[in-house]
Protein backbone atom coordinates (compact mmCIF):
# COMPACT_ATOMS: atom_id res chain seq x y z
CA UNK A 1 0.00 0.00 0.00
CA UNK A 2 1.33 3.35 -0.81
CA UNK A 3 2.17 6.33 1.83
CA UNK A 4 -0.89 8.46 0.88
CA UNK A 5 -3.24 5.79 0.55
CA UNK A 6 -2.02 4.87 4.12
CA UNK A 7 -2.67 8.03 5.47
CA UNK A 8 -5.69 8.49 4.11
CA UNK A 9 -6.58 5.12 5.60
CA UNK A 10 -5.37 6.51 8.99
CA UNK A 11 -7.99 9.29 8.73
CA UNK A 12 -10.48 7.78 7.80
CA UNK A 13 -9.89 5.63 11.06
CA UNK A 14 -9.97 8.21 13.25
CA UNK A 15 -13.10 10.01 12.22
CA UNK A 16 -14.81 6.36 12.43
CA UNK A 17 -13.29 5.41 15.71
CA UNK A 18 -13.89 9.04 16.59
CA UNK A 19 -17.59 9.13 16.24
CA UNK A 20 -17.91 5.47 17.79
CA UNK A 21 -16.33 6.58 20.72
CA UNK A 22 -18.28 9.95 20.78
CA UNK A 23 -20.92 8.76 20.96
CA UNK A 24 -19.65 5.78 24.08
CA UNK A 25 -18.58 8.73 26.33
CA UNK A 26 -21.75 9.97 26.26
CA UNK A 27 -23.24 6.82 27.05
CA UNK A 28 -20.86 6.44 29.89
CA UNK A 29 -21.40 10.35 31.10
CA UNK A 30 -25.40 8.73 31.27
CA UNK A 31 -24.44 6.07 33.21
CA UNK A 32 -21.96 7.84 35.55
CA UNK A 33 -24.44 11.12 36.26
CA UNK A 34 -27.50 9.15 36.40
CA UNK A 35 -26.45 6.54 38.65
CA UNK A 36 -24.99 9.19 40.37
CA UNK A 37 -28.56 10.72 41.15
CA UNK A 38 -29.89 7.52 42.14
CA UNK A 39 -27.27 7.62 44.82
CA UNK A 40 -27.43 10.78 45.81
CA UNK A 41 -31.42 11.02 45.81
CA UNK A 42 -31.39 13.77 43.36
CA UNK A 43 -34.89 13.75 41.47
CA UNK A 44 -35.62 12.62 37.92
CA UNK A 45 -36.14 16.01 36.47
CA UNK A 46 -33.36 18.06 38.02
CA UNK A 47 -30.01 19.12 36.82
CA UNK A 48 -27.21 16.70 38.00
CA UNK A 49 -25.47 17.15 40.52
CA UNK A 50 -21.73 19.16 39.86
CA UNK A 51 -20.45 16.16 41.89
CA UNK A 52 -21.88 13.50 39.31
CA UNK A 53 -19.91 15.81 36.04
CA UNK A 54 -16.73 15.56 38.24
CA UNK A 55 -16.67 11.92 39.03
CA UNK A 56 -17.33 11.65 35.11
CA UNK A 57 -14.49 13.85 34.01
CA UNK A 58 -11.80 11.77 36.78
CA UNK A 59 -13.31 8.70 35.07
CA UNK A 60 -12.48 10.15 31.91
CA UNK A 61 -9.08 11.43 32.78
CA UNK A 62 -8.11 8.35 34.55
CA UNK A 63 -9.04 5.82 31.27
CA UNK A 64 -6.80 8.21 29.21
CA UNK A 65 -3.87 7.84 31.44
CA UNK A 66 -3.95 4.39 31.07
CA UNK A 67 -4.86 4.49 27.45
CA UNK A 68 -1.41 6.77 26.40
CA UNK A 69 0.83 5.41 28.69
CA UNK A 70 -0.34 2.37 26.93
CA UNK A 71 1.92 0.65 23.77
CA UNK A 72 -0.87 1.36 21.60
CA UNK A 73 0.23 2.09 18.66
CA UNK A 74 0.04 5.97 17.27
CA UNK A 75 -3.06 5.70 14.94
CA UNK A 76 -5.13 4.04 18.24
CA UNK A 77 -3.87 6.47 20.42
CA UNK A 78 -4.97 9.69 18.31
CA UNK A 79 -7.61 7.93 17.64
CA UNK A 80 -8.57 7.80 21.16
CA UNK A 81 -7.43 11.43 21.68
CA UNK A 82 -11.05 12.53 20.01
CA UNK A 83 -13.00 11.22 23.12
CA UNK A 84 -11.24 13.31 26.28
CA UNK A 85 -11.13 16.08 23.50
CA UNK A 86 -14.35 15.87 22.85
CA UNK A 87 -15.54 15.55 26.88
CA UNK A 88 -13.60 18.42 27.25
CA UNK A 89 -14.78 20.68 24.63
CA UNK A 90 -18.51 19.48 25.79
CA UNK A 91 -18.46 20.07 29.21
CA UNK A 92 -16.62 23.38 28.51
CA UNK A 93 -19.84 24.34 26.43
CA UNK A 94 -22.00 22.91 29.53
CA UNK A 95 -20.12 24.78 31.75
CA UNK A 96 -20.59 27.70 29.94
CA UNK A 97 -24.44 27.43 28.74
CA UNK A 98 -26.18 30.62 28.91
CA UNK A 99 -23.53 32.60 27.96
CA UNK A 100 -21.70 34.13 24.63
CA UNK A 101 -20.87 31.73 21.89
CA UNK A 102 -18.29 33.76 21.63
CA UNK A 103 -16.92 33.30 25.14
CA UNK A 104 -17.80 29.35 24.59
CA UNK A 105 -15.61 29.36 21.46
CA UNK A 106 -13.01 31.14 23.20
CA UNK A 107 -12.43 29.68 26.01
CA UNK A 108 -12.33 25.96 23.69
CA UNK A 109 -9.70 28.04 21.36
CA UNK A 110 -7.57 28.15 24.15
CA UNK A 111 -8.09 24.10 25.30
CA UNK A 112 -7.25 23.68 21.54
CA UNK A 113 -3.99 25.60 20.87
CA UNK A 114 -2.57 24.16 24.42
CA UNK A 115 -3.31 20.87 22.83
CA UNK A 116 -2.07 21.58 19.85
CA UNK A 117 1.19 23.36 21.56
CA UNK A 118 1.43 19.91 23.45
CA UNK A 119 1.81 17.84 20.65
CA UNK A 120 3.48 20.31 18.76
CA UNK A 121 6.31 20.52 21.67
CA UNK A 122 6.19 16.93 22.11
CA UNK A 123 6.73 16.38 17.84
CA UNK A 124 3.66 13.79 17.47
CA UNK A 125 2.76 12.11 14.71
CA UNK A 126 0.26 14.00 12.06
CA UNK A 127 -2.65 11.96 13.32
CA UNK A 128 -2.74 13.40 16.49
CA UNK A 129 -3.38 16.53 14.96
CA UNK A 130 -5.71 15.36 12.09
CA UNK A 131 -7.83 13.79 15.48
CA UNK A 132 -7.82 17.56 16.89
CA UNK A 133 -8.75 19.56 13.97
CA UNK A 134 -11.52 17.14 13.45
CA UNK A 135 -12.71 17.36 17.02
CA UNK A 136 -12.59 21.08 16.73
CA UNK A 137 -14.28 20.77 13.46
CA UNK A 138 -17.47 18.32 14.46
CA UNK A 139 -17.24 20.53 17.93
CA UNK A 140 -17.99 23.86 15.49
CA UNK A 141 -20.47 22.30 13.41
CA UNK A 142 -22.55 21.10 16.50
CA UNK A 143 -22.03 24.68 17.98
CA UNK A 144 -23.02 26.34 14.94
CA UNK A 145 -25.94 24.25 13.60
CA UNK A 146 -27.54 24.24 17.77
CA UNK A 147 -27.11 20.58 17.80
CA UNK A 148 -28.16 18.89 21.33
CA UNK A 149 -26.37 15.62 22.50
Amino acid sequence: MKQYQKNILSAFVIVIGGFILFNLAFLLAFLVIKSSMIVLGVAENAPPPMLSRALYLILVCLMSWFIFRSRLNKLLKATYLTMPLMVILVVTGISFYGQSKWLIVGVGAVIIFAVLYYLYKKKLSWQYFFAVFYVCAVALWNMIFDVQI
